[in-house]
């Protein structure tokens, strides 16, 4: 679905009811994993929310549904998360990847926050960091020191598989 949705075959609904699928599937499919003393390899840790003065949720959520369908491991913050739950996050789980989403440009630079606050623990060069949200470009990514910015949630799945690539 997410390659349908980026190459414009299928629409943002049809996105958002397949990743509800996902998400409701997603725990009966773990269970019968563990059932048959199974585990599935994770691509990756990634720690996903929605920035401080943010409840946007769409974006994150297919986000989260898509990275969950492609093998990684996620720890989904939710919305309104202040900078301080996202380094307590970064420090617990120690996951490869934090991806944060602000659909307002008022709020766009909690990213920059974030990120700030990142380097100010001295964790930053654990984590790939990569935003996304309506208010971001890529230059905003960039000049906030990000390692990588995609506009669509497919894209932000291959931009995880590219970073963990090296």
């Amino acid at each position: 679905m997410g390659d349908a949705f980026g190459a414009g075959e299928c629409f943002l609904p049809e996105l958002v009811a397949a990743a509800e699928a996902m998400q409701a599937a997603m725990p009966i499919v773990e269970d019968v994993i563990k059932e048959r003393g199974q585990t599935r390899e994770s691509a990756g840790k990634v720690v996903v929310g929605t920035v401080f003065g943010d409840i946007h949720t769409i974006g994150k959520t297919i986000l989260c549904t898509l990275l969950t369908a492609d093998g990684f491991e996620v720890i989904d913050l939710g919305i309104n998360v202040p900078q301080e739950k996202f380094v307590e996050a970064v420090k617990e789980e120690k996951p490869d990847i934090l991806a944060m989403s602000a659909l307002l440009t008022i709020t766009a630079q909690e990213q920059k926050n974030v990120i700030e606050a990142l380097n100010a623990e001295g964790i930053r060069s654990g984590v790939k960091v990569i935003v996304g949200g309506g208010a971001i470009s890529d230059h905003f990514a960039k000049s906030i020191g990000a390692d990588g910015y995609d506009p669509t949630a497919p894209g932000g799945v291959k931009l995880a598989r590219k970073l963990l690539q090296g």
